[in-house]
């Protein structure tokens, strides 16, 4: 059977009988440089290389040495300890002074307290004034009629028909006796197709800085804004969301939205109180 393992004496032996590796290299190569290059042609040659500087020197560069940095200091926190604190909500929430010390307290008080005098003026004028433009014989719309002619779209709004002319029908089934004595049928027409809330000849027109698709409605839009704002106090829990306006007329400010329960209508950002009451659109 083959030895496999050398003893401790003949393993000393054998190292001590292997060459150095430093003599043996730089032996064999210099003595090979010095037969292939004449002692002439080490004197005349004109390629010699610069002398190659030593390690000492050169500026030793410490890489791991800090350097000077821009970056401000950091100081970093547990998640737990960064608290956000807010204060508690102790806000009066309901109707307002204004609201509160109303004498009468019925729908229609409730109702000009919203749509004041001074907005029902407005609507009166401009009608008549966008009547007078047409150029035709009319009777001037009155603050009267205008107020009979809001409730009778109330009432409408609760008693729905296909056709706003069949409350005046002379059917019994169709006929309201409520809306018909309160104003004619075609007076009801009349302000219908005159109603107006702006005036036209001042309108901006479609690129100027002023231009408003809303221009005819702004006037009413902006008091009721203002009067929703005035008229309640909301409470600590609000919430912001869209609200859909039925229409499926021809209009620009249409939209369609086909997994909304109202598929087509005017969408309107409003922020309600919990109450339900609006506060703001």
């Amino acid at each position: 059977m083959p030895k496999r393992f050398l003893s401790a004496d003949e393993a000393l032996l054998l190292f001590n009988e292997l060459p150095s590796d430093n003599d043996s290299e730089v032996s064999s190569e210099d003595s090979a440089d010095e037969e292939a290059l004449p002692q002439s042609d080490l004197g005349e040659s004109e390629d010699v290389l610069p002398p190659i500087p030593s390690d000492s020197d050169e500026e030793v560069i410490d890489v791991d040495a800090p350097g000077p940095s821009n970056i401000p200091e950091v100081k970093w926190v547990r998640k737990g300890k960064a608290r956000t604190e807010v204060p508690d909500f102790i806000e009066y929430s309901g109707p307002s002074e204004e609201i509160s010390e109303l004498n009468d307290h019925s729908s229609l008080a409730l109702f000009l307290a919203l749509f004041s005098i001074s907005i029902m003026e407005s609507i009166v004028f401009q009608t008549n004034l966008y009547s007078t433009q047409k150029g035709k014989n009319f009777s001037p719309l009155t603050q009267n009629e205008l107020y009979r002619f809001i409730a009778i779209n109330l009432a409408m709004g609760l008693k729905k028909m296909p056709s706003y002319r069949d409350y005046w029908s002379s059917c019994e089934i169709l006929h309201d006796s409520y809306i018909s004595k309160a104003m004619s049928v075609k007076r009801f027409a009349w302000i219908l197709s005159h109603l107006h809330l702006n005036d036209n000849t001042v309108q901006p027109k479609r690129g100027d800085a002023l231009f408003d698709k809303l221009y005819k409605l702004r006037p009413l839009l902006s008091h009721l804004s203002e009067r929703f704002l005035s008229a309640f106090r909301p409470s600590k829990c609000q919430s912001i969301d869209e609200s859909m306006v039925k229409f499926k007329g021809r209009s620009s400010l249409k939209q369609y939205m086909p997994k909304k329960p109202i598929k087509r209508g005017y969408k309107i950002w409003m922020r309600c109180d919990q109450s339900g009451f609006v506060c703001q659109f």
